[in-house]
């Protein structure tokens, strides 16, 4: 028997011609029940129609939550980053390259606005924006519109999963640091399994709302050990002539993608807007998004100059693995980067439940089974991501290869594809600038995520190599 309809799927009235609502019917059945609730992919608000969010959040919260998901553990890897660019092509690279993408979001969402007021939608998803758009855009794209907004869900589930698997590496690494020093030595696997059941409770929590103390306490915690890393990082800084101000060219991949996955958090950046109590704040020169990237992308500049200023040619993966760990204070710094980056997993996580379990699988279910095993979901996501971090537990390597294989396309090919059917009826203005404009992100996108995957997966194919050689030895 099929399910009913429910009824609270959707709140909002959607006028359009019958033509347009025959072609979209099937994004309205998949997005009936989390257009009334939180997003899915994320949504945009249109201003002009009236709206109901359950828990509204406020500009503060916002801004909160925007730079909780963005200070995470790639801030960690930027020294790294630095070491396979050089200091100078680094410190150009991330300014250019994270205004470029925080502008591409800028593109992303007023295309989003602008489908939103053509079509008369109250609000539109990452996916129902790439189909709608391609839909209404060139002949050639037409066909590839239902493909395209599936690419569109599966790279934003992959990316905001694999983001909380590189968490829980790195929780568990802290865990291992500190129980090597204060108990017996294990293996770093159980810790990674002992995660399992704290990290289940804290992904109970539904509502983005509720996340908001994780995300200040978070804060405060990734604050500190920030300032106490800077601590040693500023001590009896070497010579800038002895470090390398452009590395071999074939390093830079690398780069790209750590930086990619340091500064961009696309589902996130989409599904604040929704959830504010005043989303039109979000957006502009000084909005909400602006204020906090320009903190985050200066932030990570500096401190992966110094950082590689500092160590040189040592720089680790990660920083924490450059300080003197037999000293209590970087202790003190992996205990709270650990606990800090624990009460974020719940919010890059939310992403990926959100477009799975409201997009996909809640409008096939029965009413009365909907609760328990939306939890259950959320437990098997856990779990997922716990196995996939025991199964590879580097922490660098697969930081930049998340970030150069998924957001290069949602962060800049899709967005670049969208905004190329969105002005495709009224023009690409004068020299077809506006059409340049998505190309440029297109081809930043393709050769940035191409070369870096590349990379990424050969220097783990190279290391897992030798690990199997090493222990061939033993």
């Amino acid at each position: 028997m099929l399910p009913p309809k429910i009824p609270s799927r959707r709140h909002l009235s959607i006028q359009m011609n019958q033509e347009l609502k025959a072609m979209l019917q099937p994004i309205h059945i998949r997005a009936f029940h989390f257009l009334q609730r939180s997003l899915g992919s994320g949504l945009s608000y249109n201003s002009h129609i009236e709206r109901d969010v359950v828990h509204p959040i406020t500009d503060m919260e916002a801004f909160i939550n925007l730079l909780k998901c963005a200070f995470g553990t790639g801030c960690l890897a930027m020294p790294k980053a630095f070491y396979n660019a050089g200091w100078l092509l680094g410190l150009i690279s991330t300014i250019l390259l994270g205004s470029f993408v925080v502008y591409a979001m800028h593109v992303l969402l007023n295309d989003i606005n602008t489908l939103c007021k053509r079509y008369k939608f109250s609000a539109l998803s990452y996916s129902e924006t790439m189909e709608l758009a391609t839909l209404h855009g060139p002949d050639w794209l037409q066909p590839f519109s239902k493909w395209l907004a599936c690419q569109v869900d599966f790279f934003l589930c992959v990316y905001h999963f694999g983001v909380d698997c590189v968490y829980v590496v790195f929780i568990a690494k802290c865990m291992k640091e500190l129980g090597d020093i204060y108990l017996r030595p294990i293996d770093i696997r159980l810790y990674m399994a002992l995660l399992t059941l704290p990290l289940m409770l804290t992904f109970f929590i539904r509502d983005l709302k509720y996340l908001v103390p994780f995300s200040i306490i978070s804060n405060i915690f990734m604050l500190i050990s920030l300032s106490v890393i800077l601590r040693y990082i500023f001590g009896n800084l070497p010579s800038l002539a002895e470090r390398q101000a452009f590395q071999v060219w074939t390093h830079y991949p690398l780069f790209f993608g750590t930086v990619l996955f340091a500064v961009e958090a696309v589902g996130v950046i989409l599904s604040l807007q929704l959830n504010m109590l005043n989303p039109d704040h979000y957006l502009g020169t000084f909005g909400i998004l602006n204020r906090a990237m320009f903190i985050v992308i200066a932030f990570y500049a500096a401190f992966g100059f110094f950082g590689y200023w500092q160590y040189g040619d040592k720089t680790a993966s990660s920083i924490l693995n450059n300080l003197p760990i037999n000293e209590v204070l970087p202790q003190c710094v992996l205990a709270m980067l650990a606990l800090a980056i624990f009460f974020s997993y719940a919010l890059q996580g939310y992403v990926t439940i959100e477009i799975i379990w409201r997009n996909y699988m809640l409008p096939r279910l029965m009413d009365n089974a909907t609760r328990s095993l939306e939890y259950l979901v959320r437990m098997a996501m856990v779990i997922a991501s716990v196995l996939c971090a025991i199964a590879y537990p580097d922490f660098g390597l697969l930081l930049s290869l998340v970030g150069s294989f998924c957001l290069a396309q949602v962060g800049l090919i899709y967005p670049g594809i969208v905004n190329l059917s969105v002005c495709y009826d009224q023009g690409y203005g004068p020299f077809k600038l506006l059409l340049w404009r998505s190309l440029l992100f297109i081809a930043v996108g393709l050769c940035g995520g191409i070369a870096g995957t590349v990379v990424s997966l050969t220097a783990i194919h190279e290391q897992l190599s030798n690990n199997n050689n090493n222990r061939l030895l033993f």
